[in-house]
């Protein structure tokens, strides 16, 4: 993995590190997660602890759960009513202003609900809406109802059910069953009898004044307010009605009746239910924002309940005129951003407040005396609701239990903030971080670039240095300028250097002329001096070693000097296929026992050249071609035209080319071959080839024959005219030679 990181360029890293700056939003995203569980672990203990308070407030309060508080002894049956506490005093003026805090539990009867009723009936001609409250001493009851034909009491009948009413049933805790009668002659107070089983005739002359109760017309039919005592209804008391309908005023015979008990008859009534004022009043002082408190008794039924769980999310200001551009910008992200996230639920749904009964597990293991707190859902599964509950108890008795309950939306509100805000602002500082890193690296490249290019023209193939300094501008004052500086003053230091490598041939030849001048005219002199020393091996040897000297000192100045040499060179049309028979013709007369052959092209072959350096460069490529042949193969020399370009090639049998200097073949002081006392081997012969060929503007390359028994080395020169210009040899596909 390191060895990988290693081999990538500047812009890959870069990369990888933007990218490991993911960890950044990985790390946020488990910190919220953490405070999210922090935060209901605190909210979980904040609410045992309300819990706990609240049940301290409420032991040893036995008379809090008496049973006369009106609740009920069973709870839950479908022909109970219940009271809803009213926020002001109803007044009795037939008019439903009062109502409108408790509208919203109201319980609509029809046809389906009827006790009897005739074939032809119309639901929509007979129907009831239904409301029972309570408001400090008193129960209060609305009836509208929607009657097709109103029919007043006549006065003069002394049935009293010939008209429409309502009939209220009152079972006593004794078993009794008392049963009124609400009739209006007209609009406004309507008079309440006790009446027999029948509801026929009045028990009492008079009406009855604890109930009081007005009607009014509407469009549709007739509305009833009723005002009852709450004292009338005691512990074991039960209540209903019953709405008569009289269609006609001559007959006067009931057409329906529609009870607000359908599962009742005469013999029974349901009960009113309502939760107890004395520790309503304690939980009101207790209440807490988003919360809901239930008081229950050792039954598990409701006793009191208040608050409510709120799950509106924090409200957010909308973008103003006023605020600046990047204000909004940042809003329009937020708002691209809640596309991504999921947010939490406006709304939930969860057990009303109405419910008389609550029948969790988790207040099995509360009756029981151990406190509990824990999460559940919410019964449309959208949010988490949690649920702390604390025994009551009276002495060693637990009366009952207080349960707190609180949804986690608030925490998941801000929660869902949080991811917001983070993933925001993450999307914009890695955009950020990535365009500072993209120019960063862009820069860097491009000046890392620039000083590569740089010092790549101040040095030629060859090694000598053509540029001594680095321009200021590519090397400020940083890292990429201490090297920029180091590489000026390397290339200084190497060009003094390469200046007296230069010169040295030929002070090295003028130094060692004068001595080597003097040995061989001593030899000369010996030799004229003593005849018979000519044939002797020592004196051969001494000749021999002065020859190879004044080569070797050619050979050094010839390469050191023909650049200069060909500077001032005139080129001229040459006709190759003229010329090159001719070099061919001296080779055979210098080199005898090497066999040539010449392939010319069958037309003329004209190049702009300098015959001298063109002789020079075959001299050397014969030569080294001479060199490395087998006995008794001849060299081959051929001349053709490819493309734009003329090509000049030896050809010889015998060792192929080795790996090992494939690449460098044409660089100066590189040499591979045998050694012997007439033959020196500097390393210069195919470097004089190259710099010739690159005069002309041509290039020069080995290449093993394709028949693997020997080298092919050969020079392409463009012709005359053309536009192929000077390119440097693929050193990865050529072959080299021996020098």
């Amino acid at each position: 993995m390191l060895r990988t990181l290693r081999t990538l360029s500047i812009r890959s890293k870069l990369l990888w590190i933007v990218l490991s700056l993911l960890v950044i939003p990985w790390m946020g995203y488990y910190y919220a997660l953490e405070m999210k569980r922090f935060l209901v672990q605190g909210q979980q203990d904040a609410l045992l602890l309300t819990a706990s308070g609240i049940a301290t407030v409420l032991n040893d309060r036995s008379d809090l759960f008496n049973p006369e508080t009106g609740v009920p002894e069973v709870l839950g049956e479908e022909n109970d009513l219940y009271a809803h506490e009213l926020n002001s005093l109803i007044q009795l003026d037939g008019k439903t202003a009062d109502w409108e805090s408790i509208e919203q539990y109201a319980s609509y009867y029809t046809g389906n609900e009827l006790l009897y009723c005739s074939a032809d009936y119309d639901p929509d001609s007979f129907s009831l809406k239904n409301i029972i409250g309570y408001f400090e001493n008193y129960l209060y009851a609305l009836f509208e109802i929607n009657d097709s034909q109103l029919i007043y009491r006549d006065l003069e009948r002394v049935s009293l059910d010939s008209s429409d009413q309502i009939r209220m049933l009152v079972q006593r805790p004794n078993g009794t069953l008392e049963h009124y009668l609400l009739l209006a002659a007209e609009p406004g107070r309507m008079s309440v009898f006790l009446v027999d089983e029948d509801w026929e005739l009045p028990l009492e002359g008079d009406d009855v004044t604890a109930f009081t109760a007005e009607m009014a017309e509407t469009e549709w039919g007739y509305r009833i307010e009723l005002r009852i005592p709450r004292e009338f209804i005691s512990y074991r008391s039960r209540i209903g009605f019953f709405v008569v309908d009289v269609d006609d005023a001559e007959t006067r015979k009931i057409a329906q009746i529609i009870s607000t008990s359908p599962e009742l008859s005469d013999e029974g009534a349901g009960q009113i239910l309502i939760t107890s004022p004395e520790l309503t009043k304690i939980l009101k002082g207790l209440d807490r924002p988003q919360s809901r408190i239930w008081i229950l008794d050792n039954l598990q039924r409701v006793r009191a309940v208040v608050g409510g769980l709120s799950a509106a999310a924090p409200s957010e200001s909308s973008i103003e005129a006023e605020e600046s551009f990047l204000v909004q910008m940042y809003r329009s992200g937020q708002k691209h951003v809640d596309n991504l996230l999921r947010r939490p639920p406006a709304q939930f749904t969860d057990f009303s407040p109405e419910v008389t009964h609550r029948p969790d597990k988790i207040f099995t293991t509360i009756l029981k005396g151990t406190p509990r707190v824990e999460e559940r859902p919410s019964l449309d599964q959208k949010t988490q609701i949690v649920v702390a509950g604390y025994p009551i108890k009276s002495g060693e008795e637990i009366m009952g239990a207080v349960i707190v309950e609180q949804s986690s939306h608030a925490i998941l509100a801000l929660q869902y903030q949080l991811l917001r805000s983070l993933t925001l602002v993450t999307i914009l500082v890695f955009f950020f971080v990535l365009v500072t890193l993209f120019i960063f690296a862009w820069r860097l490249t491009v000046r890392v670039r620039r000083l590569y290019n740089t010092t790549e023209q101040a040095i030629t193939a060859e090694g000598r240095v053509l540029e001594e300094k680095i321009p200021k501008r590519i090397y400020p004052k940083d890292e990429l300028g201490d090297l920029g500086r180091s590489i000026t003053s390397m290339l200084q230091r190497l060009s003094g250097y390469t200046r007296y490598l230069e010169g040295m041939p030929d002070t090295l030849a003028h130094e060692m002329n004068n001595p080597l001048n003097v040995v061989s005219s001593s030899l000369q002199i010996l030799e004229a001096d003593m005849p018979e020393i000519q044939k002797n091996k020592h004196m051969q040897r001494a000749t021999n070693g002065v020859n190879r000297l004044r080569i070797i000192l050619t050979n050094l100045t010839e390469a050191a000097n023909l650049e200069e040499a060909m500077r001032d060179e005139i080129k001229e049309p040459v006709d190759l296929s003229e010329i090159i028979p001719e070099f061919v013709d001296g080779y055979r007369s210098s080199h005898q026992g090497i066999q040539f052959q010449l392939q010319l092209p069958r037309t003329p072959l004209v190049i702009r050249s300098s015959p001298d350096h063109l002789a020079q460069m075959l001299d050397k490529l014969v030569d080294n071609a001479v060199q490395f042949s087998c006995e008794e193969k001849p060299v081959v020399v051929r001349i053709r035209k490819v493309g734009d370009c003329a090509e000049i090639s030896v050809l010889n049998e015998g060792p192929e080319v080795p790996e090992s200097i494939r690449d460098r073949l044409f660089d100066p002081m590189v040499s591979y071959g045998k050694t012997n006392a007439k033959h020196s081997h500097l390393g210069l012969g195919l470097f004089v080839v190259r710099l010739i060929a690159e005069y002309h503007k041509g290039t020069a390359w080995a290449e093993n024959r394709i028949d693997h028994q020997g080298v092919c080395v050969t020079v392409s020169i463009p012709l005359p005219g053309s536009e192929h210009s000077r390119k440097e040899p693929n050193l990865k596909n050529t072959h080299s030679t021996m020098n």
